[in-house]
């Protein structure tokens, strides 16, 4: 596998902001070359009693993706959420969010090396990915991102499949359930 050189992280929820029923999460990792060397996605169901929102699932993206990176990895992080951004790598308040995404987050920045975080602007225009910069705010673009965004929208729509047929009686659990919610993955393959 190619050194990854940046990762592509994004969140939603599903419905209305903060959701009842859960939110999407997706990240990817990228090679010097600018290829997709890592693709993941899921899906994050409410825990009882508490609306997740947007900014846990772009936390939860950030988190997943740092925490499968190598000892020492050192590159650029971006995202179109300036708060989780500013939360990770930036000392802001971590207001609502559970403790263990918080605790999770600063270990996985603390065992990595120097780390790049990256300000993107979300949901740009087939012009401005071609200039690689949004006409809205000036700041970068990248199909990686929007491969993300789409990526979210996939583990909605398998969501609402499942929330369709057999709901989320039957979860499936992986590794990342110590975030504190259970993660519900999607296909997942390696590019």
């Amino acid at each position: 596998m190619s050194e990854i050189v940046a990762l592509y992280c994004d969140g939603g929820v599903i419905g209305r902001n903060p959701s009842e029923a859960g939110g999407t999460w997706a990240w990817c990792a990228v090679d010097g070359q600018g290829q997709r060397v890592i693709e993941r996605g899921g899906f994050v169901p409410s825990p009882a009693g508490r609306a997740i929102t947007n900014n846990h699932t772009e936390q939860i993206a950030i988190v997943l993706a740092l925490e499968a990176m190598p000892e020492c990895w050192t590159g650029m992080v971006c995202s179109d959420s300036q708060i989780a951004l500013g939360r990770v790598f930036r000392g802001w308040k971590t207001k609502n969010l559970p403790a263990n995404i918080v605790r999770r987050a600063e270990a996985a920045v603390a065992r990595l090396g120097h780390i790049r975080p990256t300000l993107l602007q979300g949901h740009p225009t087939r012009a401005d990915l071609k200039a690689g910069v949004g006409k809205k705010r000036g700041y970068p673009v990248s199909v990686h991102n929007v491969w993300c965004d789409a990526e979210c929208n996939r583990q909605k729509l398998l969501f609402e499949q499942r929330e369709g047929n057999e709901g989320l009686r039957n979860p499936v659990v992986t590794e990342h359930e110590s975030l504190g919610v259970h993660i519900l993955q999607g296909n997942q393959s390696l590019a």
